[in-house]
């Protein structure tokens, strides 16, 4: 779901005219005011948003993790289902140039979540980059797609037990939960995950869309199922954990 926000172009300095002269060189870009604003569907607000950058655990000091997360309300007497994209922008609202999509949109997709009606949901998201991007940095925006849904279930776990990876080179850090699921059995549902600093600032998030995961079950550690019967059951999904996190700095939903 990616979109292109559009993008500007100017002659380069020292292009030859008709005339055969030099051009003069062209005056730099003014930001584009719509870098400014977000973009939310009608019935969501935004009550918090907030970005950290991290290192890259065992990695190179030339890379960073960068993550964003924010909180959206549903405003509305029905449940909806929204698209969220993150968007980083420097200090004069241009967008975050990132390599991974090699445009200057600097979008970085999170997907959906169901928002209950008049619920408020966190949702978040890191990514890795280069360290000199990640410095740039100075804000974020959003752009939040939303449309009617039927009635579903989000699902808080309980009990959340972090797990570092145990050598910096190891891919994933884990979280360990309980979940007393109420309904019926399921199965790979989405799950996502925001953390917040000691002071209570939003920091990150890891949102996994099993559309797109296909290779997560190969990611799951030795014993877990991802199978959730009626009743309680204990988990272990894989994820991103910022340095030092507690359990009191995370929030994480589970949807079928």
């Amino acid at each position: 779901m990616l979109v292109v926000l559009g993008a500007a172009t100017g002659l380069a300095a020292g292009c030859r005219g008709p005339s055969g002269h030099d051009d003069p060189p062209a005056p730099p870009a003014s930001p584009d005011p719509s870098l400014l604003r977000d973009d939310l569907a009608a019935g969501v607000s935004v009550e918090d948003r907030g970005f950290a950058t991290f290192p890259v655990p065992g990695g190179p000091p030339t890379r960073r993790i960068v993550g964003t997360a924010a909180v959206f309300r549903n405003t509305t007497n029905q449940p909806m289902r929204v698209h969220v994209r993150f968007r980083f922008v420097d200090s004069a609202g241009r967008g975050w140039h990132s390599e991974e999509f090699d445009d200057w949109a600097g979008i970085l997709s999170t997907g959906w979540a169901y928002l209950p009606a008049g619920q408020a949901v966190d949702l978040g998201n890191m990514l890795q980059v280069d360290a000199a991007e990640a410095d740039r940095i100075a804000g974020i925006m959003l752009y939040v797609i939303g449309q009617p849904a039927p009635v579903s279930t989000l699902l808080p776990p309980k009990r959340l037990q972090l797990k570092p990876r145990p050598h910096p080179r190891d891919e994933w850090d884990y979280v360990t939960f309980d979940l007393d699921n109420p309904r019926g059995y399921f199965d790979e549902p989405n799950y996502g995950l925001v953390y917040r600093s000691a002071e209570g600032r939003l920091i990150g998030g890891w949102f996994v869309d099993r559309a797109f995961w296909f290779h997560l079950k190969s990611e799951l550690p030795k014993g877990e199922t991802d199978r959730y019967p009626q009743g309680t059951s204990r988990h272990t999904l894989p994820t991103w954990l910022p340095p030092g996190i507690q359990p009191a700095g995370v929030t994480m939903y589970l949807w079928p």
